[in-house]
């Protein structure tokens, strides 16, 4: 069994080819690229992170805070304290007086924590126009 520190690396790292960021997650026992800009969200699961793209969902031993410290904050946004979303990839917001969400495609909604609803909707703003 491998040690968990040992298999949690990440690295943002920029691909001189084509000019886009990664991410390196080790995944089972491999290294895995993943471009940024394909992340829809990230999921906090104690001290795991799983990273969800358009396709594929990514297990890593880091806390979300860790990709919230590495992953541009003009893109990503912490709207609970387990979920951090690219807007890039939202929808649209569904905001009620109780219960706010992020709609992404699927038909798939994220709660926004209410102390965090107006930076989100802030965020979103800045972005539609």
């Amino acid at each position: 069994m491998k040690n968990i520190d040992h298999t949690s690396n990440c690295i943002v790292a920029e691909n001189k080819k084509h000019k886009k960021k990664q991410i390196k997650l080790h995944c089972s026992n491999k290294l895995v690229s993943v471009p940024v800009e394909k992340i829809v969200r990230l999921e906090g699961d104690c001290n795991y992170t799983v990273v969800h793209t358009q396709t594929k969902r990514y297990i890593s031993a880091r806390t979300l805070k860790h990709y919230e410290g590495i992953l541009d904050d003009t893109y990503f946004i912490r709207i609970h304290k387990s979920h951090l979303v690219n807007i890039l990839h939202a929808k649209g917001l569904d905001i009620q007086a109780n219960n706010s969400a992020v709609a992404f495609d699927g038909g798939k909604n994220i709660e926004i924590s209410r102390r965090k609803v107006k930076s989100v909707i802030e965020k979103f703003s800045f972005y539609n126009k």
